[in-house]
């Protein structure tokens, strides 16, 4: 990631640099690390916890000793692995493709090439994957991330990236209040790295690194290298990084840091906004939040039901191989014999006569452990995810389970719909890197069709020579102008088709819900009405309703097989249209040469008026001049 925001940076897109003294940036955002490291650590270790519990690890060291002391045997009973597999797995049947619409009639044409191309990238950088590891985040943890940048490639394109930002190296403002972080002022990625690989990218921090070296140990080890390291290891040579994002006068900035120093020096973010301006290239979220703004996931609120089920299991267990005996002194020879034999199925044990030797009932006892743990199993079975989205029903129909699956996500609604918001603002981000980045000529690769592929032009440069040819093809007339320029400068270009920076659309996002047993009930009902009555139900509604892979392409053929009978009737039907349509060129020719000697009619006549006008007013002027002539001459 760190060579993600240098290539960022050198693709001249960020804004001028201010001017400020780095020593003091350094302090500043050296301290906000600092005070996030001593002030979540509660939430990182209920993070932490929270992610010992659903790998299995639900027990301490000084827990499991005590047992091993009391001779009380380990059972573990982790109930909380299956609940956030269930969620995992509804959350990868509910992913969807993004959809651009356009803002203005305008971008109406343009908008599928945006769709194109945030497919493209969601592809390229395998979002569900990348959208499975955030939500197992948010269900566990309680809170995840993504980097939204881009990538250089040795060609010189660049290319939009998704980076997943796990758990344990994303931190951020202490005080932030909202889900999305969009109120925080720094949040930031940590990361080790080796020195050399350090001084690859980085050629001139070799003092930085040394300093880095010297410094003081953290708070907390969450951020610790894996095996835990602190701020930098000699003998290993690994070095922790920083990569900061702070916003300063309300601008984001961002800078590559470690303890001695500053990596590269810090700059406004490259990566802009829909409106020009910078913006934090970290999308993240959180599934729920406390008074105290710690961040917390699903799993939380099941650590205790599962840590009854572990310890009144382990009990119960304990009680069944364990016997308590009321005996007088003397009553058996060797007492330890004795437990050993009363702890035998087979055992036998001598008593002296007359003596005492009962052998305690704890049934009732042993009843009430088990009912307290099925009282917690089902309490864990309540907390948060319901039984029907893990399939574990019995329904009269389709219908019936998708009720009853979607009134069990009514209590997961918070986390899943943070996670489709943030999936939004991902595909949001990553659209306005690719018009921020992509001004070249680029095209993408498009999928939606199994046997074929489709490429999509973008930024795409049209020549005079190529819109001539557009206008042959609609039987349309160029202009006069595209006419002169073809013919002095073909390969003039004309105009840009698909040109990312100016398209304007809006990205939605919905999750798709769990059709499944539906379509199966519908179509199940389809096929016994076609048995009923096979006149009625078209075959190609009944391929239609089913869950063919290939209906589409399977429907498609079936049109193309046209009976014979009905392919002589079209023909004669185009025939008879062709025929109609030159009948109805003959009439418009006429009408427009009726139009015309008409025109040429009216003209003559008023021609002819115009000569008698003219006549009748050179007689009137002779005969005024012959009657003021006279009169003259008087």
């Amino acid at each position: 990631m760190a060579e993600e925001l240098d290539q960022a940076g050198d693709a001249g897109q960020a804004a001028a640099r201010p001017k400020f003294d780095k020593e003091e940036m350094l302090t500043k955002c050296l301290k906000q690390f600092n005070d996030w490291d001593d002030d979540g650590r509660d939430e990182r270790e209920m993070a932490e916890r929270c992610r010992d519990y659903y790998d299995g690890a639900q027990l301490t060291a000084e827990e499991e000793e005590t047992l091993k002391k009391r001779g009380q045997p380990i059972v573990i009973s982790n109930r909380i692995k299956p609940k956030i597999d269930s969620l995992i797995g509804f959350e990868k049947k509910s992913r969807t493709d993004p959809k651009a619409f356009p803002r203005t009639p305008r971008h109406e044409g343009d908008a599928d090439s945006a769709t194109d191309s945030l497919r493209f990238v969601a592809e390229q950088n395998d979002f569900d994957t990348v959208r499975s590891d955030v939500a197992e985040n948010l269900f566990i943890e309680g809170c995840g991330g993504a980097v939204v940048g881009v990538r250089k490639r040795p060609n010189g394109s660049l290319d939009v990236v998704l980076t997943q930002i796990p758990w344990d190296r994303f931190y951020r403002d202490i005080h932030s209040r909202k889900r999305d972080f969009r109120d925080a002022s720094y949040m930031g990625v940590v990361l080790w790295m080796d020195e050399d690989d350090v001084l690859v990218e980085f050629p001139d921090a070799k003092d930085i690194v040394a300093g880095a070296y010297s410094s003081e140990q953290s708070g907390s080890d969450t951020y610790d290298d894996r095996p835990r390291i602190v701020w930098a290891d000699r003998q290993a040579k690994r070095v922790r990084i920083m990569q900061h994002r702070w916003r300063q006068d309300g601008v984001w900035h961002t800078g590559i840091m470690c303890k001695g120093g500053w990596l590269r020096d810090p700059q406004p973010s490259p990566y802009l906004d829909e409106w020009g301006q910078p913006e934090c290239d970290i999308v993240a979220t959180s599934a729920f939040i406390d008074r105290e703004n710690r961040r917390y996931g699903t799993v939380k609120q099941m650590l205790s039901p599962q840590d009854e089920i572990n310890k009144r299991r382990s009990k119960a267990l304990h009680r069944l191989t364990m016997r308590t005996i009321v005996a007088d002194e003397g009553a058996v020879e060797d007492v330890a014999r004795a437990r050993r034999e009363l702890a035998k199925p087979d055992g036998y044990i001598k008593v002296r006569p007359n003596a005492r030797f009962d052998v305690v009932d704890n049934q009732a006892a042993l009843m009430g452990e088990f009912q307290l743990l099925q009282e917690s199993k089902a309490e864990i079975d309540a907390s948060g995810v319901n039984p029907a989205l893990e399939g574990d029903i019995k329904a009269p129909s389709g219908r019936a389970v998708q009720a009853l699956q979607q009134a069990g996500l009514q209590e997961m609604a918070v986390p899943f719909d943070a996670l489709r918001m943030w999936s939004w603002r991902v595909y949001r981000a990553a659209w306005n890197r690719i018009r921020q980045y992509w001004t070249d000529e680029k095209w993408v690769r498009v999928t939606d069709d199994e046997d074929s592929l489709r490429w999509v032009g973008l930024n795409q440069a049209v020549t005079a020579k190529d819109e001539l040819e557009r206008y042959a093809e609609a039987g349309q007339h160029p202009p006069a102008e595209l006419l002169a320029l073809a013919q002095t400068n073909p390969d003039a270009v004309v105009r840009y088709q698909n040109k990312v920076a100016d398209l304007d659309v809006d990205i939605l996002v919905e999750d798709g819900p769990d059709t499944v047993t539906i379509q199966g009930e519908q179509f199940q009902q389809l096929v016994e009405l076609k048995k009923a009555d096979p006149t009625s139900i078209p075959t190609e509604m009944i391929i239609q309703a089913s869950s063919l892979r290939n209906k589409d392409q399977i429907l498609e053929k079936m049109q193309q097989q046209v009976p014979p009978q009905l392919q002589q009737q079209m023909q004669q039907m185009q025939q008879q249209l062709q025929e109609l349509q030159q009948q109805l060129q003959q009439k418009d020719q006429q009408l427009a040469d009726r139009s015309l000697d008409a025109q040429k009619l009216q003209t003559e006549q008023f021609k002819a008026q115009t000569e008698r006008f003219e006549a009748e007013t050179d007689r009137a002027r002779a005969t005024a001049d012959a009657v003021l002539q006279p009169m003259v001459m008087q």
